[in-house]
C-alpha cells in the first residue's frame, strides 16, 4: 500500500480492533495533552496519563474531557514517570510511550537502561514522515535524530527497523533510497562506497521487504524528471519511500530545512524497542505531536 495524505495512516489506526495503549510520561504538559486528548476522542488511542494528578486533572477540565475515559497514574518524579511506563509496557499494559513535560535525556535513560530490557537487539534510530507539498505521496527519513555517524552494519540495520515499522503500517516492498550526494560509487567518498553496499545486500536477501537503491542523490531520489535527465533508471528514482541519509548532520540539517521553509508538521518515532517510542521536543506543535501518535498507532494497527 502506498500513502499519499497522514489521514490515511490515520484512517488505518482507527480500524484498529482495540485502541493502543499509550502511556504518556509526564503528562502536565499543554501541547501533548492537547494532541493525546484529541487521538482519545478520535479513538486513536487509550491513553494513560503518568504524572502529576492534580495538574493533570484541571488540564482534562480545560479540554472538557471526561476523567473517567482516562487512566491517571499519580507521579510527580519525572524519572520515577518514566520508570512507571517502562513497567507498563513490560507488564503488557501499554503498546506505545510518549515523552512529555520530561528532558530529552530522562526519558531516554529509562528507555535505553539495560535493566529495563525494551532495547530488541537492534540499533535504537529514528523514523520520520513527512507529507510534502510538491511529492506524491508520503515520505519517509531516516534517521534523522540518533546515530551521529553510523557504520556500514549500523546502516543496515537503520533500513531493518524502518522497513520493520513501516511494513507494520501497511507499506509493501518500500522503495529506499540510500542518500549519498553522487549517483555513482567514487572510492573516495564512503558514503557512495556503503550505499552501493547496502544496495547489494538488499539484491542478496540480506536486508528483506523493501527495494534499496544507491548511491543516489535527493532530487534523482524524489524528482522523476531529475532522474530521467541524470538518466538513472529503477524502481526507486523519482518514486522514494523512505530515504537514508549517510549520518546525522546532512539528516539533521535536512529535515529542519524542509520543516521549517514548508512549514509542515511531521510525524516521528523511535525504533528498535519492543513498542513505539514518541519522542517529540517539548517545543513541538500539537499538530507534530499527534502526528507521531498516529504513526505509532497505525504500527499497532499491523500488531493486529
Amino acid at each position: 500500500m502506498t500513502y499519499t495524505k497522514f489521514s490515511q495512516l490515520t484512517q488505518r489506526a482507527m480500524q484498529r480492533k482495540q485502541k493502543a495503549r499509550c502511556a504518556v510520561v509526564s503528562a502536565e504538559d499543554e501541547y501533548t495533552m492537547e494532541a493525546v486528548l484529541r487521538a482519545g476522542r478520535e479513538g486513536l488511542i487509550e491513553p494513560i496519563l503518568i504524572g502529576d494528578e492534580e495538574i493533570i486533572s484541571e488540564l482534562l477540565a480545560d479540554h472538557y474531557y471526561d476523567k473517567s475515559d482516562v487512566t491517571i497514574c499519580h507521579e510527580p518524579n519525572h524519572e520515577a514517570a518514566a520508570q512507571r511506563a517502562v513497567d507498563l509496557v513490560n507488564a503488557g499494559q501499554a503498546d506505545c510511550i510518549m515523552k512529555g513535560l520530561i528532558k530529552t535525556a530522562q526519558f531516554m535513560h529509562a528507555i535505553l537502561k539495560r535493566e529495563n530490557q525494551l532495547r530488541t537487539g537492534n540499533l535504537v534510530s529514528m523514523l520520520s514522515i513527512r507529507e510534502l507539498p510538491h511529492y506524491h505521496k508520503l515520505i519517509a527519513f531516516t534517521d534523522a535524530g540518533i546515530c551521529m555517524h553510523p557504520t556500514l552494519d549500523e546502516k543496515r540495520q537503520i533500513i531493518e527497523n524502518a522497513v520493520q515499522t513501516m511494513t507494520a503500517m501497511g507499506y509493501e516492498n518500500i522503495k529506499v533510497g540510500v542518500l549519498a550526494s553522487v549517483e555513482v560509487v567514487n572510492p573516495r567518498m564512503q558514503d557512495s562506497v556503503e550505499a552501493a553496499e547496502l544496495k547489494r545486500m538488499n539484491l542478496e536477501g540480506q536486508i528483506p521487504g523493501c527495494t534499496v537503491e544507491g548511491p543516489i542523490s535527493y532530487d534523482v531520489a524524489i524528482n522523476k524528471e531529475a532522474a530521467k535527465v541524470k538518466g538513472f533508471g529503477g524502481d526507486v528514482a523519482g518514486d522514494a519511500d523512505l530515504l537514508v541519509f549517510p549520518e546525522l548532520t546532512s539528516a539533521n540539517l535536512t529535515t529542519k530545512a524542509i520543516t521549517q521553509t514548508c512549514r509542515i508538521p511531521v510525524g516521528s518515532l523511535i525504533l528498535g524497542t519492543k513498542v513505539p517510542v514518541i519522542l517529540s521536543s517539548r517545543a513541538s506543535s500539537a499538530e507534530t505531536k499527534y502526528m507521531c501518535i498516529t504513526l505509532a498507532a497505525a504500527v499497532n494497527a499491523g500488531a493486529e
